[in-house]
């Protein structure tokens, strides 16, 4: 499968009618189309890391939406800043919330809010992370959402702009294709210091035009910020994701008894969202790991994410049960302490998972076979030169058999990789970064990071990888009725004729009148609930 210049035509269309909407007026309707182009963008799908064209438009919309009457209002006491980080989610898994509120548990000397703009879109089961919340309160800020559904981005988007008008830095750390807070900062907001946390750094996103300063979590290609994303180079800089170090309560021989394991077991560990293993057409994680395992009996793999089926129920079985996939599971703390040997999911690595691990002294493997796909693997300020990286199957093999029969060779891969973790992402280090970031960005008067007025296609083997991860990712018909479904009658009838036109596929339910799109609606969400409980009961 490759990225045709099909895809990039499709989202041209998508941008030209958005454009076309908006010169007739049609506010609601052209926000609504540039948000389905962001989505049918993301990761790669269309040959883009980042769309000037399509900023451009979110800017003139935004700048549509009334500004209210008070703007860049500081805080009383001056050597307090008020930091306001915007999120998509609030979520208990993965690593853009968890950087979020260990940034506003270390940066104790500044008053934090937080903004989340989309959380009743949220996908699967998730809980609010309350440690969130608290942090943000302890720091004397407080929880925001917008009262506005999600239905309507531009009301959402004059609220949260209010809000921004009462902060001195604003943190974005944003979904790739989360539109609002473009909208909010598109005018009335010059003042507020703006930052753009790169924390998607593999994918297609859009934020670039409203922010001062562009924070990377890991060394970056100039050339491909420049010449795939359209970024000013000179506007940028390196800041380390904070760690909550605290050493473990408990010994490793301690965590393996209360797991389970005897002491002489050697264990290994990896944690990742369950994408982050899928491979199709190419080495794949249990390819590297399995042939080890199987001719090393006195090790077990502990697996967070993955859930007991398909191939790694079969790799279980394999291993007579020393491979168990464990599922989803939020409190990792015990299986980090008993761990020998941690490994990084392939071909998409944790990082974040990989930099807790690293802290608590745990040597670290990865594989990284391909420089054109530099940006999925592991990448961080302390990473470099401290893990343990191979470039084909035959070397990851041989230093993991190493790591797994090689007691002082883990302990001094261990210790190497946690002094240079600690030394960056923890304590007087951090807060020193992110003290320099604040006297940076406070430096620059002028708003906006991009280079580039003009989108630049190119079909990659960074944009086929992106494809064959996210299989996921919606197909254009679900956008439509996603995105131009939520319209009025008239506008979504027409919208979805016109793309029908254009060429996109027709989504029937669009056409129907008010009762009978209800009603098709309803018997949809039934229809999802049971097959969601369905899944569960299983």
């Amino acid at each position: 499968m490759f990225i045709h210049s099909e895809s990039y035509a499709r989202f041209c269309k998508l941008l030209t009618l958005a454009e076309e909407v908006f010169a007739a007026g049609n506010f609601l309707a052209a926000v609504r189309l540039a948000q389905m182009a962001a989505r049918y963008a993301f990761p790669g799908n269309v040959g883009l890391f980042g769309s000037p064209r399509l900023e451009r438009l979110l800017l003139d919309i935004g700048k549509e939406i009334p500004v209210a009457s008070v703007c860049g209002v500081q805080h009383h006491d001056e050597n307090m800043r008020k930091v306001l980080h915007i999120l998509s989610y609030g979520r208990p898994v993965g690593g853009d919330s968890r950087f979020v509120w260990r940034w506003i548990q270390e940066d104790r000397n500044n008053q934090h809010f937080v903004a989340i703009t989309s959380q009743d879109e949220i996908e699967g089961d998730h809980e609010f992370p309350e440690i969130l919340r608290r942090s943000t309160e302890n720091s004397g800020g407080f929880l925001w959402m917008p009262n506005a559904s999600t239905s309507n981005p531009l009301e959402q988007a004059r609220e949260l702009r209010v809000l921004c008008q009462e902060m001195d830095i604003v943190v974005l750390h944003l979904f790739p294709y989360d539109i609002v807070p473009l909208l909010a900062l598109a005018v009335g907001c010059d003042s507020i210091k703006t930052i753009f946390v790169n924390h998607s750094d593999h994918t297609f996103w859009i934020g670039a035009s409203v922010a001062h300063f562009v924070v990377h979590l890991r060394r970056q290609s100039p050339l491909f910020l420049r010449n795939r994303r359209g970024l000013n180079s000179e506007k940028f800089s390196i800041l380390p994701i904070p760690l909550h170090f605290s050493p473990s309560s408990v010994t490793r021989v301690q965590a393996k008894r209360e797991l389970g394991y005897e002491s002489d077991i050697v264990l290994l560990l990896t944690i990742a969202a369950p994408f982050k293993y899928s491979s199709p057409g190419q080495i794949g994680f249990l390819d590297l790991v399995v042939p080890v395992i199987s001719e090393n009996p006195q090790t077990v793999l502990l697996a967070v994410g993955p859930d007991p089926e398909g191939s790694w129920l079969s790799a279980s079985i394999l291993t007579e049960g020393r491979i168990v996939p464990l599922g989803t599971q939020y409190d990792n703390d015990l299986l980090y302490a008993a761990a020998d040997v941690y490994l990084d999911s392939v071909p998409f690595s944790s990082i974040t998972s990989v930099l807790e691990a690293g802290a608590l002294g745990v040597p670290l493997i990865g594989y990284f076979p391909n420089p054109e796909l530099e940006l999925l693997g592991a990448g961080a300020p302390g990473l470099d030169n401290a893990m343990e990286l191979a470039n084909d199957m035959k070397s990851y093999q041989a230093l993991l058999t190493r790591l797994i029969r090689d007691e002082e060779f883990r302990r001094r891969s261990g210790e190497r990789v946690q002094s240079q973790i600690l030394s960056l992402h923890t304590g007087d280090n951090w807060l020193n970064a992110l003290h320099d970031l604040y006297v940076r960005v406070e430096s620059i008067n002028v708003r906006g990071c991009l280079m580039e007025d003009n989108d630049s296609f190119e079909s990659s083997r960074l944009n086929l990888a992106l494809v064959q991860l996210y299989r996921r990712s919606w197909n254009i018909g679900q956008l439509i009725r996603n995105f131009i479904g939520i319209l009025p009658y008239r506008d979504r009838f027409s919208i979805t004729w016109h793309l029908y036109l254009m060429g996109f596929d027709l989504t029937i339910s669009n056409l129907l009148p008010p009762p009978f799109y209800a009603a098709t609606l309803g018997i949809a969400r039934r229809m999802k609930s049971l097959i969601r409980q369905i899944r569960q009961s299983r």
